[in-house]
């Protein structure tokens, strides 16, 4: 026991002395590590010179028996050796360098090669990488639009500076305020109409300057809004299905009242009652080729003809079943129209007068009018209807359909001979533009009364239609934009039919009031050349127009 006491005790005092010596660790610092690391560099690069020497010499002796296609040309990495050799040193390079210290500093160049450029650390900040990188991230090129991002790359930070005057800030101010095209002021135009529904709210009335239900186009001539001549018309049959004036190449207007027949001449202001009828009459037709000839249709299923120089009924042809409300020539060929809904072809020249029936309406025809050239007669029914025939053929060759009222008003162009106008009665108001060649629809518009009566003007392209209920009055439009000229009032009641004077200057109108009203519309051939003629006559018209 006190044996092993002592040796306790000689235990106890050996530890404290190791206390009292220094410290002795296992782990080398950091400093040291690296000094270490130096010398063995050292010794590294003097064993590889040697190395070098020998490697040269096996080069040269055996570099006589290697092909060219064993050698690698225009090495891109100039690290590497020229030749591969089973050499004991594979982690250098020809001069001797670390291949580890190479990649960093580049330094091994090779002729045959290009060298890789460094890669240079931001400022600021030490670089991790100790090797150069040609490797980066490439997004997806499919899903990236590098337009838009080079534009935004550019424009970043340019927000704040748009100036008032710049396009872009334009816009944007015309999207946040929502106007549009619109201008909040604008003195060249007419400010928009208000809508129908909103009449009653005085937000929307107050950028209306005027109620009108149209715009008018400003013209370069002036259009008289009142008639220059009012004549009256007693006893004048108010209906709308009945053609009772016209006016004659001779200057002789021919107006139906009642069971009389009369005559003005415009030239001498001479008045002529022509006949008495033992009944009613319904329909008057001047020849084109024949200006003293007029024929009469009547309620007694006849059509007569009339010489007015002899002032003498020369032949009279019946065959109709009821009233002869149209008619129409064509050279010495007279089409009238019942209200069977027939239409027969009488040639005047033979005694058999009868020569063709057209059998196409089922209700009274009330309009008949041919073409400029005479191939195609054009008809109007009650049965809301108007039909294209040919001239030689009884078969219909167009049947439109697109008028919901009875169609009366008939008009063929004088500039296009296949251009057919007509207007329909109170249900429809509208007036329909047609090919005659193959009955295409060309246009339509509401005119928003019952449309009685249409005529081109002879010089220009424009023309005026008569209406009914409920305006009564005349519109002058301007064809194709049909844009209205000129509304023309005077009529207290609906307007029956029209008739245009020989030069095509002046338009007359039969209103169902007992009067007629000449209006000077259109302008005169004789009139368009003098303007041409004189450059003032222009100018002489603007003024006209201002004072008015």
């Amino acid at each position: 026991n006190e044996y092993k006491s002592y040796l306790r005790i000689i235990g106890i005092m050996s530890t404290d002395k190791r206390i009292n010596e220094p410290i002795i660790s296992n782990i080398v610092p950091r400093w040291k590590r690296k000094e270490q690391e130096k010398a063995r560099q050292g010794k590294t690069n003097t064993s590889n010179n040697a190395s070098f020497s020998s490697q040269s010499n096996m080069s040269s002796t055996f570099g006589e028996s290697l092909n060219a296609s064993d050698v690698p040309n225009n090495r891109k990495t100039p690290c590497k050796p020229s030749l591969t050799l089973n050499m004991p040193y594979k982690t250098t390079c020809i001069d001797g360098t670390p291949k580890k210290k190479l990649n960093s500093s580049l330094r091994c160049q090779n002729k045959v090669g290009t060298p890789k450029k460094l890669v240079r650390p931001r400022e600021g900040k030490r670089s991790t990488h100790t090797t150069p990188s040609c490797d980066r991230f490439i997004p997806t090129r499919s899903g990236t639009d590098f337009d838009s991002s080079g534009f935004e790359i550019l424009n970043t930070g340019d927000d704040n500076n748009d100036s008032p005057t710049t396009r872009r800030y334009k816009d944007g101010m015309k999207i946040n305020l929502s106007m549009g095209n619109q201008k909040i002021l604008n003195m060249k135009a007419k400010a928009p109409l208000p809508a129908v529904n909103v009449l009653n709210s005085r937000t929307k009335v107050l950028f209306a300057s005027s109620n009108g239900q149209v715009n008018r186009k400003a013209t370069s001539r002036c259009i008289p809004q009142t008639a220059w001549r009012v004549l009256d018309a007693p006893d004048v049959n108010n209906d709308y299905y009945l053609n009772l004036l016209d006016w004659s190449m001779k200057n002789y207007i021919c107006v139906a009242l009642g069971q009389s027949v009369f005559l003005l001449h415009v030239d001498t202001g001479d008045i002529l009652e022509l006949t008495e009828h033992h009944s009613q009459v319904a329909s008057v037709k001047w020849s084109p080729i024949l200006p003293e000839v007029l024929a009469i249709g009547d309620h007694d299923n006849n059509v007569s003809l009339w010489n007015i120089e002899k002032e003498m009924e020369v032949r009279v042809m019946s065959g109709h079943t009821d009233r002869v409300s149209s008619l129409a020539w064509n050279e010495y060929i007279l089409s009238s129209g019942s209200r069977s809904g027939q239409i027969f072809h009488h040639d005047v020249r033979v005694s058999n007068h009868h020569v063709a029936t057209l059998a196409g309406h089922d209700l009274e025809v009330c309009g008949l009018q041919y073409n400029k050239d005479g191939n195609y007669l054009a008809s109007g029914g009650n049965d809301n209807i108007a039909i294209i025939w040919d001239k030689r053929e009884t078969v219909p060759v167009h049947t439109l359909i697109e008028h919901s009222g009875a169609v009366k008003a008939l008009a063929w162009s004088p500039f296009s001979t296949n251009l057919l106008a007509s207007g329909g009665g109170t249900q429809d108001r509208q007036i329909c533009f047609w090919n005659a060649l193959n009955g295409v629809l060309h246009n339509s518009i509401d005119t928003g009364s019952q449309v009685s009566s249409l005529l081109w003007s002879k010089n220009s392209k424009e023309l005026v239609s008569g209406h009914g209920y409920s305006q009564h009055l005349l519109t002058v439009w301007k064809y194709p934009s049909m844009t209205r000229l000129a509304e023309l009032a005077g009529h207290e009641d609906r307007v029956l039919q029209m008739a245009m004077s020989p030069d095509g200057s002046t338009v007359i109108s039969l209103g169902a009031d007992e009067s007629l009203r000449l209006w000077k519309i259109f302008e005169s051939e004789s009139s368009r050349k003098k303007k041409k003629a004189d450059p003032l006559a222009m100018s002489k018209s603007k003024l006209t127009l201002s004072c008015r």
